[in-house]
């Protein structure tokens, strides 16, 4: 039969033509009837063939992986300087994080005196003879409320400097970073590389032009016991010049320095500006959302009113506040990220004013690609989506109706319902797979392995796919499924672009949707190709059912789904294919667009605008998320249940793009994902979760003589310690305790520090109880020899003080709400609804704390005593116990401390 249009091209023979004839001129030799090899090369690689379509896969994971890779790769996308002033700036900084991270220096140690000291003569050096650069101490002395019930008090050692603008109307920028370290670690990346980043950034500006606009640096201390170096800066009098900042952190080790968050827009749009932009919203969400249990300076930096960026290394987790955080594992490219981009932001904002108008009270959307840097405001992307989500009903509503009620598109039930139906039984059975199997076999492998994981539940979905949806068509044989899962598939981000656009509207931190601009992209994607096939089937002018595998282009034609039963019957010779066409076509007049007509290619362009781009969104946003919190494991329960149900939501939706392609998978493919589907199995279920390169992390505090261990329940704690001569040797028992969300604590008596003297505290009451109209007061003296840090617990007092000499007892009801200062140096802190911890932080190692509390007693209860109990830390004392376990633990096992120091002495007293 002729095609429509095309009456008379192919005319049967007539009965009466002679048998000569047709023995004659029937007879045209391959070549003459075979299409040449342009054409050939384009049937045989976009014709809808399974080989084609396997090939199309292959490609597009081998992209998706590849590029992704690259664009996160720390090598590949940073280049070292190559002037020999920048050489030169990258060698003095790389100098000085090798002298600032000599041994470990938290603020509880004397290391770090000596680092603040070695900062304070590299800024001397640096700045001398600039006469509009100029240093301070920061040495405030601060009382506040740090959280709901705490009140903290504070002795700073900031060291600050300024470097004049030549414009004094434009407010001033900060660069923040601090100078102190955990206990445990070397501070390397947390945060040393942030302070010679900073002493780079100086060194640029001393050396270069009067900057326009006013720079001021803090240098700050104690940052990791509660931000107390940030919080201190906020009280000195140049704070008051600043309106931007971008602070310097790591909550890793190493890597790439990633843009983990901005206060809005208008700020975050200036970071185009650096040289090697790196950066996703997805880290703002969830920081700002409390998936990452830990916080930086800039909290209090945004609280404070200013407007800024974190710029932040960000892993890996389980080397963060260890030994392992060293030079020896940072590569000097991480400095320079951090540096170079540091020293490009703070140029463009230091020589102009900004648009201060444009996204100010706007959060952002961001990420960046090949060191290309995309933003955009929450508004303007809630407005995208609005758009895409009125005009895909408008479009596809009319289009899909004529179609199915004027073109005769027969969608059966079966066809309708296979692919809801198919994800949600997928998505029942991935879940007993991943949680039951996975999650049972090796319950700690994400924090070595996450990416095996999801690859090996990805190609167990993927299977499932295959035969649920070939067994449907098989059954009930569609009209084109694939369209039919192209516009499904576009429902489904429509509907979740919807609660985004919805969280954006009213995004807030806790509840925060800035990540989520990945949906705009893949429905943009998915609803376009939806629509090229549904045009394809308004516009087609008859429905005919091709032949073989072939599929028409945009017209509406019955795909066929065929199991081929070999390769052979996918690849047979063009001679044999030609004689299948000759009722349809003359070959001397086959031509591209003839092909492109009449032989299926329109599944290459829906399969090129969906697949690649999808899968790579989809993979590099689930790989940033996975390599991001994957270590989390080790820290709580609720973050276990988080990363394996991310495992799961990472497979199914990098499935998506490809399920409406999943019929024609050859057998190879099948045969390939089940072979790696067995062996991930395989490994899951007998590789070890912990190694020298993702070690299991334990945190250890001595508490009045007894060591304690806490970490993951099920990761062998007890035997780790076991396992130590002091031990063994002594017989001691080791008891484990549960704690809560999925840790416990392992604690035995700790060996002694020998000849060594032992960290004692010693508290007194130094002033007799004294009521006044119904309020009690008294007050204590700590005396804890070279520690810098307690911390006192008591019952609801409704005001402190700190007393700077001479102990008096003022009226309280003359103490002014919140913070006061009198005129002997005293500081207090009133809240009527009650204060129940003290944090102490103080300079001096022989020092003693003078604190003071007024509060109630209770109505039932004559008593007039309040019972104290006090902590108080030490960081670098003789430590027998903790030295014994970094010896002889396992190279898979990495020690953090638990808590503000390595020691800890209690007391307890009742004023």
């Amino acid at each position: 039969m002729p095609l429509e249009g095309e009456e008379g091209v192919h005319e049967q023979p007539s009965a009466a033509e002679p048998a000569a004839t047709e023995g004659t001129t029937s007879v045209v030799s391959t070549k003459e009837k075979q299409p040449n090899v342009f054409v050939r090369a384009i049937r045989a690689t976009f014709g809808y063939r399974k080989t084609s379509l396997t090939l199309f896969v292959l490609l597009t994971i081998i992209f998706t992986v590849a590029f992704s890779s690259y664009d996160n790769s720390l090598d590949f996308t940073i280049d070292l300087p190559e002037t020999k002033y920048e050489k030169e700036l990258l060698d003095a900084s790389w100098l000085d994080l090798q002298n600032i991270a000599q041994y470990p220096h938290s603020y509880g140690s004397h290391a770090n005196d000596k680092v603040h000291d070695y900062l304070k003569t590299r800024i001397g050096q640096t700045i001398k003879g600039k006469s509009y650069i100029e240093y301070a101490d920061g040495d405030e002395r601060i009382l506040y409320n740090s959280s709901k019930g705490v009140v903290s008090y504070y002795e700073s050692n900031n060291l600050l400097v300024r470097v004049n603008g030549t414009d004094s109307s434009l407010p001033a920028f900060l660069l923040s970073a601090h100078f102190d370290s955990v206990p445990s670690s070397y501070g390397v990346t947390d945060d040393g590389m942030g302070i010679a980043s900073l002493l780079g950034v100086l060194s640029f500006l001393a050396t270069s032009k009067q900057p326009k606009r006013t720079v001021i640096f803090n240098f700050n201390n104690n940052e990791e016991f509660g931000l107390y170096g940030a919080q201190a800066f906020v009280s000195h009098p140049w704070f008051k010049q600043i309106e931007y900042f971008l602070n310097l952190e790591g909550t890793g080790a190493g890597g790439k320095a990633i843009l983990f968050r901005g206060t809005d827009y208008g700020i975050v749009k200036h970071f185009d500006k650096v040289r090697f932009p790196y950066a996703t919203s997805i880290f703002q969400q969830g920081f700002n959302n409390r998936l990452i249990h830990s916080e930086t300076d800039y909290k209090v930096y945004k609280e404070a009113g200013l407007r800024g960026l974190d710029l932040a290394f960000y892993k890996p987790r389980d080397i963060y506040h260890t030994g392992e955080d060293n030079i020896r594992n940072i590569n000097i490219k991480s400095l320079w990220h951090m540096l170079s981009n540091s020293i490009d932001f703070t140029k463009f904002i230091a020589s102009q004013k900004i648009d201060d108008k444009v996204g100010k009270d706007e959060p952002a959307a961001y990420t960046s690609i090949l060191n290309y840097f995309f933003s955009t405001s929450v508004t303007t992307l809630s407005t995208i989506n609005m758009v895409l989500i009125v005009l895909f009903p408008v479009i596809s509503g009319p289009l899909l109706f004529i179609s199915v009620r004027y073109k005769k598109w027969n969608i059966s039930t079966a066809n309708f319902f296979s692919l809801p139906l198919a994800i949600l039984l997928t998505s029942l059975i991935g879940a007993v797979v991943v949680n039951q199997g996975f999650r049972y076999a090796n319950e700690f492998l994400p924090t070595s392995r996450p990416m095996l994981l999801v690859a090996t539940t990805t190609s167990i979905l993927l299977l499932i796919y295959y035969v649920l949806l070939n067994g449907v068509n098989f059954i009930s044989p569609s009209g084109d499924q694939k369209l039919i899962s192209i516009i499904e598939i576009s429902f489904i981000y429509w509907i979740a672009l919807i609660f985004v656009t919805k969280g954006l509207s009213q995004n807030a931190i806790g509840d925060d949707h800035t990540g989520e601009f990945p949906f705009t992209i893949l429905f943009l994607l998915e609803a376009t190709a939806s629509l090229f096939g549904l045009i394809g089937w308004t516009f087609t002018r008859s429905v005919k059912e091709p032949t073989g595998d072939e599929e028409p282009l945009l017209n509406g034609h019955i795909e066929r789904y065929v199991d081929d039963s070999s390769e052979e019957d996918e690849t047979r010779n063009y001679q044999e294919q030609d004689d299948d066409e000759e009722d349809d076509h003359h070959h001397h007049e086959l031509t591209v667009k003839h092909l492109m007509q009449h032989f299926g290619y329109d599944w290459s362009l829906q399969f090129l605008l969906i697949v690649p781009i999808s899968s790579l969104v989809i993979y590099n946003s689930g790989w940033l998320v996975i390599d991001g919190i994957n270590k989390s494991i080790q820290e709580s329960l609720v973050a276990e249940n988080l990363i394996y149900l991310l495992i799961q939501l990472f497979a199914q939706f990098w499935i998506l793009p490809i399920l409406p392609f999943v019929y024609k998978l050859n057998r190879f493919i099948v045969l390939g994902l089940t072979a790696f589907a067995i062996v991930g199995v395989t490994v899951i279920s007998f590789a070890q979760p912990f190694n020298h390169d993702n070690p299991l992390k334990l945190r250890f505090i001595e508490k009045d003589g007894v060591a304690h261990i806490s970490g993951r329940t099920r990761v062998g704690i007890a035997d780790i310690i076991g396992d130590m001569p002091s031990v063994k040797e002594s017989g001691v028992k080791v008891r484990c305790e549960s704690l809560a969300d999925g840790n416990e604590d392992c604690f035995y008596k700790a060996l002694l520090p020998g000849n060594s003297s032992v960290p004692a505290v010693y508290v007194k009451s130094i002033n007799s109880t004294a009521q006044q109209a119904y309020i009690n007061f008294g007050a204590v003296q700590i005396d804890a020899p070279q520690s810098r840090l307690c911390s006192l617990d008591f019952k609801k007092v409704r005001a402190v003080v700190v007393f700077s000499d001479e102990i008096t007892a003022k009226n309280f009801k003359s103490i002014p709400d919140g913070f006061s200062k009198d005129s002997k140096g005293n500081l207090y802190y009133k809240d009527i609804s009650g204060i129940d911890v003290a944090q102490l932080n103080k300079l001096g190692w022989n020092k003693k704390f003078n604190f003071g509390f007024y509060w109630l007693p209770d109505i039932d209860d004559d008593a007039t005593t309040l019972p104290i109990h006090v902590e108080c830390f030490w960081s670098d004392v003789s430590n027998p116990a903790y030295d014994e376990l970094l010896h002889y633990s396992p190279n898979w096992v990495t020690w953090a401390n638990r808590d503000r120091g390595l020691v800890l002495v209690s007391d307890r007293i009742e004023v």
